[in-house]
């Protein structure tokens, strides 16, 4: 009887891990043609559990990312949590380099309260979200460190941006050098996009933030709170992003 006990809570297990790994699938990147930027990529996959479309791009010296969601509940993760991008470029360690954007700060999360999603273009969200668009944090072999996106430190570029349709657009673009990463070498680049959840423990402030008490930006005293109607706030459900890509980088003489 404790043997079969045993089995049974293997098989448990197993089937608890199998459930929480997300697949990783092959994606083909796309050649980026002469002055075309990351503004032109559009998304050619969806992934069907987030409600997460995304597209890639590459040319020799940058990979170019874009995704867009309407799904409220995806669009409040990101908003609440932020988005983590790591990179595995070929021979070397397992996401050695990632970006969290934007980066959620426990003021940004009371001030999320106040926001209606169902009014895209209020001044509440677009100060939010031009607060937002002000830093990111990038992790490389030296560690974790802050970059000043608006002075455009180490080329890196991240901007996140909501419709009139509700529909939240994130668009990053990651120099290749900043990941010692030489596409004549390499040909492949791995890729995790995940819900980061912990952003707002990283110690770091955006240079513009939000106001406690539903001040946003300046001092405005804008009355704001963000309505999704189901599902727990930071809770694991069937919302929850985890995209993991094998990505094969495009080259000139193959497009």
């Amino acid at each position: 009887m404790k043997n079969i006990r045993n089995r049974w809570t293997l098989l448990l297990l197993a089937g608890l891990a199998a459930c929480s790994s997300s697949k990783t699938m092959n994606y083909e990147s796309k050649w980026n043609a002469p002055f075309t930027y990351v503004d032109e990529v559009k998304p050619d996959q969806q992934d069907q559990k987030s409600r997460l479309r995304y597209g890639i791009i590459n040319d020799d010296q940058y990979v170019y990312l874009t995704l867009k969601t309407k799904d409220p509940v995806t669009v409040q993760k990101i908003l609440g949590s932020g988005l983590k991008v790591s990179f595995s470029p070929e021979g070397q360690k397992k996401e050695a380099y990632s970006l969290l954007f934007p980066v959620i700060m426990k003021e940004d999360r009371k001030a999320l309260k106040r926001i209606e999603t169902d009014l895209p273009n209020s001044l509440g969200l677009n100060l939010l979200l031009d607060s937002y668009n002000k830093e990111a944090m990038w992790k490389d072999k030296q560690g974790q460190h802050s970059i000043n996106l608006v002075a455009g430190e180490g080329s890196i570029k991240s901007h996140i941006s909501m419709d009139r349709n509700g529909e939240l657009t994130e668009q990053i673009a990651i120099p290749f050098n900043l990941m010692a990463l030489n596409t004549k070498e390499a040909s492949v680049l791995g890729v995790n996009i995940k819900i980061d959840g912990q952003s707002s423990q990283s110690g770091f402030s955006p240079r513009i933030g939000i106001g406690l008490g539903g001040g946003i930006g300046m001092g405005g005293g804008m009355g704001v709170g963000l309505g999704t109607g189901s599902g727990s706030r930071y809770g694991n459900d069937d919302r929850s992003v985890d995209i993991r890509l094998q990505v094969r980088l495009a080259r000139a003489d193959f497009r």
